[in-house]
């Protein structure tokens, strides 16, 4: 009995010497922020954050009183990726530069955003072109037919005939037997 105290008692001391247990697995970072505002709708802020293994973002904005603004923003993973983006939005509308050096970002201008990457632009497969098939005519109706599947074949009552058979369907109301 007293061997298992004393085995369990090392296994313990063991598990608590253990330097991955006595540090801290969880490292939260750091992160920065300031922010000023003049009461006239003139502003300006910018925080920064770093997390404990090496990524950040950031942003940056200033604005005034006539709905102008100009700011970036930045972000910066553990690999190596890395995306600034600075723009202005005003009077002549929002515009943007982005400066990557994530895969995929080809050089292009959508919604006036100047893209600098270092990478290719793709390129479109080759499509070969087909002829369209030739458009059909509708075969022509050879005899007129009832333009309605509600089609009423009864006795001559329904369309106020006392005898006789009728047809009754939409436009066409005939006795077809007295």
């Amino acid at each position: 009995m007293i061997a298992k105290i004393v085995l369990l008692s090392a296994a313990f001391a063991a598990v608590c010497a253990n330097p991955i247990l006595t540090t801290s697995i969880i490292n939260t970072g750091a992160s920065v922020s300031a922010r000023q505002e003049d009461g006239l709708g003139n502003y300006a802020f910018n925080y920064g954050i770093g997390d404990g293994i090496g990524a950040t973002n950031s942003r940056a904005e200033v604005g005034d009183a006539a709905g102008n603004k100009k700011g970036s923003y930045t972000i910066t993973d553990v690999d190596g990726r890395a995306r600034r983006v600075d723009y202005v939005a005003d009077a002549l509308g929002f515009r943007a530069s982005v400066n990557t050096n994530e895969p995929g970002t080809a050089l292009s201008a959508p919604a006036s955003a100047a893209i600098v990457s270092p990478y290719a632009p793709p390129i479109a497969p080759a499509v070969p072109a087909v002829a369209a098939a030739p458009v059909l005519a509708a075969a022509p109706l050879l005899a007129p037919g009832v333009s309605s599947y509600s089609t009423v074949i009864g006795h001559g009552a329904a369309l106020g005939h006392p005898l006789g058979v009728g047809l009754l369907a939409p436009g066409i109301g005939k006795t077809l037997i007295w």
